[in-house]
Parts: C-alpha cells; sequence; structure tokens
C-alpha cells in the first residue's frame, strides 16, 4: 500500500537536467569532440584552440565575465587563424548538437505525465540561448538556468539558489530530481535539497530517474 500524503501528491515534480553529456551525446555517435568539425571544414588543428582559448579565457567565459565573442576573437588573432568568430561558434554548436534521442523519447514520456522539465547546465550566453531554441523544439522545456546567467559553475553550491530564482522553483512546493553526468555538480546540489541522478548512458538510468520522480 502507498505511504505517499495528500502533501507528497500535491508537490510539483521538477526533472532538471545536464545537457552535455545528458541530452547530448559528447562524443556525437562516434565522431568525436566538435572540434573535430573545425579540421573537417577548415583544415584548422583544433588542439591549438584548446590552449588559445578553453585553456586561457573560458573560466571568465563560462560565468558570464567576459562575453565569449571578444574572448574567441583574441584567441583567433593569436593564431593566426583566417577565420571569424560567427564561423567558428557556427560550427561548434552545429557540431555539438547531438542529441540522445533515447532520452529525449523518455523525458518526452516524463513530461507527458506531468514532470516540469527545466535545463541545469554549464553554459555561456550565446550557446545557452542555442540550446534553449533547439533543444525547445524537440522538448517541452519551461526554463533554462545556466553557468552564465547564474555566475557559478554547477560545482559551485552558489549555483542552485539562484538556479531556483531563475527556474521559478519553490523549495515549499516543489521536488527536484536533478540528473547530471558529474559527481562534483551532483554533491552541490543535493546539499541544497535537490534529489540527484548520476547519469551513466551503460546503466539503468531511465529505471533510476523513474523511480526518482515516482
Amino acid at each position: 500500500m502507498s505511504t505517499r500524503t495528500s502533501d507528497d501528491r500535491s508537490r510539483q515534480t521538477v526533472l532538471a537536467l545536464d545537457v552535455d553529456g545528458v541530452l547530448l551525446d559528447p562524443e556525437r555517435g562516434g565522431k568525436g569532440r566538435w572540434q573535430n568539425a573545425l579540421h573537417e571544414r577548415y583544415g584548422l588543428d583544433p588542439t591549438l584552440l584548446d590552449e588559445a582559448f578553453f585553456q586561457s579565457s573560458w573560466s571568465e567565459v563560462i560565468v558570464g565575465r567576459e562575453p565569449v565573442e571578444p574572448a574567441l576573437a583574441r584567441a583567433l588573432l593569436e593564431l593566426g587563424w583566417d577565420i571569424d568568430v560567427e564561423s567558428v561558434l557556427s560550427c561548434w554548436f552545429e557540431a555539438d548538437f547531438e542529441v540522445d534521442h533515447e532520452v529525449v523519447r523518455a523525458v518526452i514520456g516524463w513530461a507527458d505525465s506531468g514532470v516540469r522539465v527545466v535545463l541545469a547546465t554549464n553554459q555561456e550566453v550565446r550557446r545557452a540561448r542555442y540550446l534553449e531554441l533547439n533543444l525547445g523544439a524537440v522538448l517541452p522545456i519551461e526554463g533554462i538556468a545556466y553557468s552564465g546567467a547564474v555566475g557559478a559553475l554547477k560545482s559551485n553550491p552558489a549555483f542552485y539558489p539562484a538556479a531556483d530564482h531563475l527556474l521559478g522553483i519553490d523549495s515549499s512546493t516543489s521536488s527536484v530530481v536533478f540528473v547530471d553526468d558529474s559527481l562534483g555538480n551532483l554533491g552541490a546540489a543535493e546539499g541544497h535539497g535537490w534529489h540527484g541522478i548520476h547519469f551513466r548512458k551503460q546503466s539503468d538510468w531511465r529505471s533510476q530517474i523513474g523511480a526518482a520522480l515516482a
């Protein structure tokens, strides 16, 4: 016999999803990192961008302390690449958008049962907007909280109260199930009161998430 009370049943269940590594396949169906597309499209060495951009400016960009465009422009100038910022961003966003259709189908099923679906992700502003638009075309997303808007990464406990505010989550009336592929992020989220699920594609993730939502 179920022991759930009327208060339990009246609570709104929120499914907060990480993007990269959960909704999107970081290996792009076996094609490897998105940076490989830079070589395929433009003949560029993607490892050079790692050092010139991601190892130097990314820590400021990802939490919204600097826009991506000037930081990337400096890196391209340093590398002497004859390619503009918008072409790199377009290549990045498009090549990296490899949806895990199995996960998407499961999420749609949970949403159809009344679960509210939101995104909680480490992103700078431009890619966050791209993801919200394009994932919103395949999923019933009702909000996004991301590091560039919050000013902190998901490994930082400060992310979660700010995410609650951005997503309109009231802990007194809502229960949050948070799915992420990083244990560090889950630890910070659970300290705030979100219920964490460690996503590993080889695990029985569907049953784990379904049980938590129930």
